[in-house]
């Protein structure tokens, strides 16, 4: 019975299992998704070498348009000047008192429109143009009241409101050279104008020389020794941030019309010229030490030749000799607070000297005389984030005398006082690009001639002792400017 039940159930096994040809069936299946699979995963490990090989494609293609870009770049600004606008507006309410009481006033509305081009051929060469019209509402130029005619002199031109010609206050290339291009050549119409400290007042950055001893326009050439140099020479010059600028040009050219007998000949006036130097031996971002060095020949002074007691001819007066040294402070202390850290202040101080020639007088007199200045100021923040004010303090003595005929303010330079000169400013920026200020100046003259050519009509005279002088001028001046 038992061998009975055990083949019973081995023939059910057997026939219950599958078959050699199912088994096969189920094999090829298998091996289909198999095979299946591993195309898949063929075709996937392909798309991805493929996206690999795109992703690298395109990285190579954005290498390619960057160093595209960076040649591109400066072949496009090799050949373009980048152009800058200045649109400034003043209104100013002057007053003149004078010595006897009476009192001068006016108020005037004056427009200084620039135009600045700019062209870098190269990283070591640079040309600048500046043209301007500073013109005041309702003139179209002094020349026919101006007995004188020295109002549009070269070197007051644009920087006097008069009338709406456009003139060239800057054309001028800046060539650095020699090791680290740390020697630089420059020739032209130089920016003369607004030079530190006057920058601050004007909101400006600087340009040279230095404000208190030259801020007038002239044509000439400057030779630059930068730091690189002087470190060369010693370690100690690189912490010192030691630099030296030589600088010359011609006040006045002796020369006669094209259609005279001997075209640009000399005429019955001589050449006026000079020279100087910038030096400044310590400068390490925060402190420094700027000083300033001139010589002119030949300046030029106004004469009486009539016996009027009104100077009404210029001639060869003398020459001449300027001294100027600045210490500046670009913060105050250490982080003492952000207040002192954002202030800028200076002290300033400057020395003059005129040598008369034989028969000629200077400052009204055949002494070589001496003069002196000392003008302190501050530059500090404002209320919000967009806006500064500052103060300025000038005092000069009695023959003191710099280069300077277009004045900083409608009534006179601060800088060329003889006697004491007070000034606050406020400037605000409204949004970018548009900026408006106020400006507050008093003038008290000790003496006259200030703004006087170098003869007789420079003689400092007593204000009291003269009914007519200016006492005390004062400006007051309100502005908005758009500068892009």
């Amino acid at each position: 019975m038992k061998k009975l039940l055990i083949s019973t159930l081995a023939v059910g096994a057997l026939f219950a299992a599958p078959s050699v040809e199912e088994l096969q069936m189920q094999l090829q299946k298998q091996m289909e998704i198999i095979q299946n699979l591993q195309k898949q995963i063929q075709e996937l490990k392909k798309s991805q070498t493929e996206t690999k090989s795109l992703k690298e494609e395109v990285q190579q293609i954005k290498e390619m348009a960057v160093e595209n870009q960076q040649k591109v770049n400066p072949i496009v600004a090799n050949n373009h000047l980048f152009w800058s606008f200045d649109l400034k507006s003043n209104y100013d309410f002057i007053q003149y008192k004078l010595s006897n009481g009476d009192k001068k006033t006016n108020n005037v509305l004056s427009n200084r429109a620039r135009l600045t081009a700019v062209a870098k051929p190269s990283d070591n060469l640079k040309a600048t143009l500046q043209v301007e019209a500073n013109n005041i509402f309702g003139m179209n130029g002094n020349n026919n009241m101006n007995v004188l005619g020295w109002d549009n002199s070269a070197w007051t031109a644009s920087e006097t409101p008069d009338d709406t010609n456009l003139r060239v206050s800057q054309a001028f290339f800046n060539y650095h050279f020699g090791p680290e291009n740390a020697l630089m050549f420059s020739a032209g119409r130089r920016p003369a104008t607004e030079g530190f400290p006057a920058n601050l007042r004007e909101n400006d950055s600087p340009n040279s020389p230095l404000a208190h001893l030259i801020n007038m326009e002239f044509d000439g050439f400057s030779f630059k020794v930068g730091n690189e140099i002087f470190s060369n020479m010693s370690e100690s010059f690189s912490d010192w941030g030691t630099w030296i600028k030589f600088c010359a040009g011609r006040g006045y050219s002796s020369n006669t019309g094209k259609f005279s007998q001997y075209p640009y000949s000399k005429n019955h006036l001589k050449i006026n010229d000079f020279a100087g130097m910038i030096i400044v031996p310590y400068d390490d971002g925060q402190y420094s030490l700027w000083a300033e060095i001139v010589k002119a020949w030949n300046v030029k002074g106004m004469y009486d030749t009539d016996g009027d007691m009104i100077p009404d001819t210029m001639d060869d007066a003398g020459n001449y000799f300027g001294l100027n040294a600045i210490f500046k402070a670009a913060g105050i202390g250490d982080e003492i607070s952000d207040f002192l850290d954002d202030t800028t202040a200076f002290v300033s101080f400057a020395m003059s000297k005129t040598s008369p020639k034989a028969g000629k007088t200077m400052l009204g007199t055949s002494d070589n005389k001496t003069g002196t200045s000392i003008w302190i100021g501050a530059d500090m923040p404002g209320f919000a984030d967009s806006d500064r004010f500052g103060v300025n303090f000038v005092h000069g003595s009695k023959y003191w005398r710099n280069m300077t005929y277009g004045e900083d303010t409608l009534i006179g330079s601060i800088a060329a006082t003889r006697g004491n000169a007070y000034e606050v400013y406020y400037h605000h920026q409204i949004i970018p690009h548009l900026t408006a200020g106020l400006r507050a100046t008093l003038i008290d003259y000790d003496y006259t001639g200030s703004n006087a050519f170098f003869g007789e009509d420079g003689t400092p005279i007593d204000v009291d002792d003269m009914p007519t002088a200016v006492d005390k001028a004062t400006d007051i001046r309100a502005y908005i400017r758009y500068n892009f």
